[in-house]
């Protein structure tokens, strides 16, 4: 089979093209042989023609005289005809008479000038093929009729058969030569490359063995070829050793780091290191060459995947990794060159919880330490005022401080354990008509509203209800609100755009404010992080609004993000899903 492929790649082409030549030129020698051949028969008919008008002296009577005559061979065919076209005689059927043919091809050529007219057509009287030559009687410079000559065209068409043939014949060992010769040419010109391409080809699919010529050629020049493929061989088997090392030592490198690594290759994984496995929670390493959907269950990490491409070469995003419920921070590029995904994960779990239990000790300090704190104060400055005096209050008010001091430290002590719980959303669900609930959150505003003549709007159905955690749905539009309104300039719209769509309530807070730089849009739902600049330090937030609005719409499940330009306003979009 490889030879054969060989030798189509190599003479194929050529014996296409010379098949190709032969039979165009045999067409165009057949074509032209027919034509000598018809002429040939057109000149004869003519000069017979030509000869009985002759001894006729172009008279009718004497042309249908010497017609009926023997000068009619077997197979011809004579009609005269009149100057109106009309059949006097004809030696086929003497009764065709008075029959018109002045819509005959070659009667028609004659009459329009012609010194001669001649056509090849099937005869409606005969029903077989003739070749027709017709020609003027003329008579003091006038026609007064026409004389036409036929006779079948096997008649001469098959006479010329045979030396067709033998031109055939002739034609096809001249072409048969040729292509040897050229074939032979050819292949002398090939053989280096049928001897080596076979070695190469091997050399390719197993670069592991080594491939040695040993063909003998009276070439040097063919000779040095070889030899020069046996050391590229040798070389080649050198690398891919050398390849194979430094292979195993970089999957030992990455088996070794504390990050997850992944490398994708026309959407099959390549490479995955160990770290990755445990992420993904894969009992073993994929497949070679296996599609990374077959891989990931991950829906996040397989849109992340899909989102990288030539037009977006860099992603980054943290994410939960549902099957072992780990936060990773995945940072994905796209080599161009060759059409790859290098994937590295880093494993936040750790730290996100370290987070987590600091946002829970200020939240511990704040409500649960005030009481026994504040008490501890009151009663410390009561008995500083003189209460000390009454040995009863005395003892009664240090029992009290003593209870509020123990209570004080089994609550330090509760700390840790405090920083280690989830923070909990224990709202209950309710449906809500999402025009009238955020109608009446705007309302909360109207003072201050009125105040800087701004104007609510709210674009959405009056009859959409909505299922969802009542408390956090006010806080997230509640905090929007507020934003929306302390940034939005006197005389303006705050718009609220909502609706349903792809099985999620879409939510859009329009304003018309100072806007926000493109460096600090990303970060804005950042804890404590403010815009600082002059123009906004008179909104004395605290930099936990929108902080709190991220967190709020994660518990439920959705998801926030900021279109804005500078002196021209943001747009807040929200899409929360349907349960």
């Amino acid at each position: 089979m490889r030879q054969l492929k060989i030798w189509c790649k190599n003479y194929g082409w050529i014996t296409l093209l010379l098949l190709s030549l032969f039979l165009i030129s045999w067409q165009f020698i057949t074509r032209f042989y027919d034509q000598q051949v018809t002429q040939q028969q057109v000149t004869y008919l003519e000069k017979k023609g030509t000869f009985l008008l002759t001894v006729s002296q172009n008279e009718l009577s004497q042309v249908e005289r010497f017609a009926k005559q023997d000068l009619v061979q077997q197979g011809e065919r004579i009609t005269l005809l009149n100057q109106a076209g009309k059949i006097i005689y004809d030696s086929y059927d003497p009764t065709l008479q008075t029959d018109s043919r002045t819509t005959r091809p070659e009667i028609k050529a004659v009459m329009d000038g012609n010194s001669l007219g001649q056509a090849i057509r099937t005869s409606t009287t005969l029903h077989e093929t003739l070749l027709y030559v017709a020609l003027p009687i003329k008579k003091d410079g006038q026609i007064i009729g026409y004389l036409r000559l036929s006779e079948p065209i096997t008649e001469f068409v098959d006479q010329a058969a045979g030396i067709k043939r033998s031109i055939f014949i002739c034609y096809l060992l001249f072409y048969l030569t040729g292509y040897l010769l050229v074939f032979r040419i050819i292949r002398k010109r090939n053989r280096p490359v049928e001897t080596v391409l076979p070695v190469l080809q091997r050399m390719l699919e197993d670069p592991k063995t080594k491939k040695t010529l040993i063909y003998e050629s009276d070439s040097p020049d063919m000779q040095e070829l070889y030899q020069v493929i046996t050391k590229l061989n040798e070389q080649m088997h050198q690398t891919y050793a050398a390849y194979e090392t430094s292979e195993k030592r970089l999957s030992t490198l990455l088996n070794e780091l504390m990050i997850g690594v992944f490398l994708l290759d026309d959407q099959q994984v390549i490479t995955m290191n160990v770290v990755m496995q445990k992420m993904l929670g894969l009992q073993e390493a994929p497949k070679e060459n296996q599609v990374f959907t077959h891989v990931f269950t991950d829906t996040q990490l397989i849109q992340l995947i899909y989102h990288v491409s030539e037009d977006c070469p860099f992603v980054q995003e943290e994410i939960t990794l549902a099957k072992t419920n780990t936060v990773v921070d995945v940072t994905l590029r796209y080599f161009k060159e060759d059409h790859q995904i290098l994937a590295t994960a880093y494993d936040l779990t750790k730290i996100r919880q370290l987070e987590k239990m600091q946002r829970d000790f200020v939240g511990n300090v704040t409500h649960e330490l005030k009481t026994p704190v504040t008490s501890l104060i009151g009663f410390t400055e009561t008995l500083l005022d003189g209460a000390k005096e009454d040995p009863e209050t005395l003892d009664k008010f240090l029992l009290i401080m003593q209870k509020d001091a123990k209570r004080l430290e089994a609550l330090i002590q509760q700390v840790i354990q405090l920083s280690k719980m989830s923070t909990r959303y224990d709202y209950e669900w309710k449906t809500i008509p999402v025009y009238a609930f955020i109608k009446q959150v705007t309302e909360r505003y109207q003072a201050l509203s009125h105040q800087k003549e701004v104007t609510f709007l709210l674009e959405g159905s009056d009859q959409l209800l909505f299922l969802t955690k009542m408390e956090l749905f006010d806080g997230i539009l509640k905090n929007l609100i507020e934003n929306a309104l302390f940034y939005s300039p006197e005389h303006t719209t705050i718009t609220i755009r909502f609706a349903v769509e792809e099985n999620q309530l879409v939510l859009a807070v329009i304003d018309q404010g100072m806007g926000i730089e493109k460096e600090d849009q990303e970060r804005i739902f950042e804890r404590f992080y403010r815009i600082d600049k002059a123009r906004t330090r008179h909104s004395g937030g605290s930099g936990l609004g929108l902080a709190i609005v991220k967190e709020y719409i994660d518990v439920l499940g959705g998801n926030i993000y900021v279109e804005s330009e500078l002196n021209k306003g943001s747009t807040f979009h929200i899409r929360l899903p349907l349960y």
